[in-house]
């Protein structure tokens, strides 16, 4: 039995258009960030919650910058410091999505009209003033009349946002079933929503199991996580979601043993201390296991591993074969880096030029 993840059309640059078009959404999945006009009032905040790298106040896209924001208000025409944000955000490829609605009475230029499926635009319709594309918003509930509007649209991505009294992972199988019945390439973007009253941990969970589940059956092109909390961890969530669901890697993976009475350190001080080490070599997995018995057998599949060799001692791996044995403890994070070091997985953590206030 053959497995393929469904493939979405990314954006197609046409010659007129005034921006590049095709970093709106990357091919191994896409993170679009919910932006409030709270976040875009302080633009250099607003950059390094976005996970840009920023110069002489200019943002630059990074490894895990959001690749497009979803405004969820216009901003005033004389809003200039807002304005001029989303116009460098434009030019470093972050592409700007914006209600129709708001658009058509604050104009912004470049920007991604979204309209809900009942309110698409037919083919020859003209987009509010500015707007070079559109988004369709699907909530996974209307019928196969209303999705057929579907096979002829020309929207660079569909927002798959299902109401809360309907059961998203059956709404979503639906939509996608449509979709591949009727040859639709469009990209869906996972657009799942939490009021004030979830917590960090039920945010993270709700979508690991609603939208990921989708995501690994290959259903999806990506997400967009929306609540009222910080936005960079929201980013960061919506990164380690699509990596957990080996789409897109942007961060070190780790595997650990679940520690028992053989671990023979402090299983979580010490990954702890290595992923603040590492954490930022995407593409390299690292194991840490708390003993030699299953330590080796588990790691397989691991670049480098950190094993508890005896009391006190660590033994250092490279993929399956024992380079370094009997290390100190207290010696042991730094030898793994220069062991990385010496294999030539190891770059430098990057930092901005410029500090952002809190």
């Amino acid at each position: 039995m053959s497995f393929s993840q469904r493939q979405g059309q990314l954006p197609l640059q046409k010659e007129s258009d005034p921006i590049d078009i095709r970093n709106v959404l990357h091919r191994d999945g896409s993170v679009i960030s919910a932006v409030s006009p709270e976040d875009l009032a302080n633009p250099d905040k607003l950059y390094y919650n976005l996970g840009c790298k920023t110069a002489v106040g200019m943002p630059f896209k990074d490894l895990a910058t959001s690749d497009s924001i979803l405004l969820q208000q216009s901003p005033a025409m004389d809003a200039t410091k807002e304005r001029t944000a989303l116009r460098r955000l434009q030019e470093v490829g972050v592409g700007v999505l914006c209600a129709a609605e708001e658009l058509a009475a604050r104009p912004i230029p470049n920007a991604i009209a979204v309209y809900d499926l009942k309110q698409m635009p037919g083919k020859d319709a003209k987009l509010p003033e500015g707007a070079i594309r559109y988004a369709v918003t699907v909530r996974g509930d209307e019928s196969d009349e209303e999705l057929a509007k579907l096979k002829s649209a020309e929207a660079v991505m569909l927002l798959l946002r299902v109401p809360d009294e309907v059961s998203r992972v059956h709404a979503s199988r639906r939509v996608f079933n449509y979709l591949k019945e009727n040859n639709i390439d469009t990209p869906v973007i996972h657009h799942i929503v939490f009021g004030a009253d979830k917590s960090r941990d039920t945010v993270v969970l709700l979508t690991g199991s609603e939208v990921g589940c989708s995501l690994v059956d290959g259903n999806g092109d990506g997400v967009l996580m929306q609540a009222p909390l910080p936005l960079d961890f929201l980013r960061l969530s919506s990164f380690g979601l699509l990596q957990g669901c080996r789409m897109r890697n942007t961060k070190t993976e780790y595997v650990s043993c679940p520690s028992c009475g053989r671990t023979l350190f402090d299983l979580q001080t010490v990954t702890d201390q290595i992923s603040k080490a590492t954490g930022h070599l995407p593409g390299v997995t690292i194991a840490v296991m708390g003993c030699i018995v299953n330590g080796p057998g588990e790691m397989a599949d691991a670049d480098f591993g950190y094993v508890g060799g005896a009391p006190g001692k660590i033994d250092l791996y490279v993929g399956k074969e024992l380079v370094r044995k009997a290390i100190p403890s207290e010696k042991a994070c730094d030898e793994l880096i220069e062991l990385i070091k010496e294999n030539g997985r190891w770059v430098e953590p990057s930092t901005n030029e410029e500090a952002v206030a809190a």
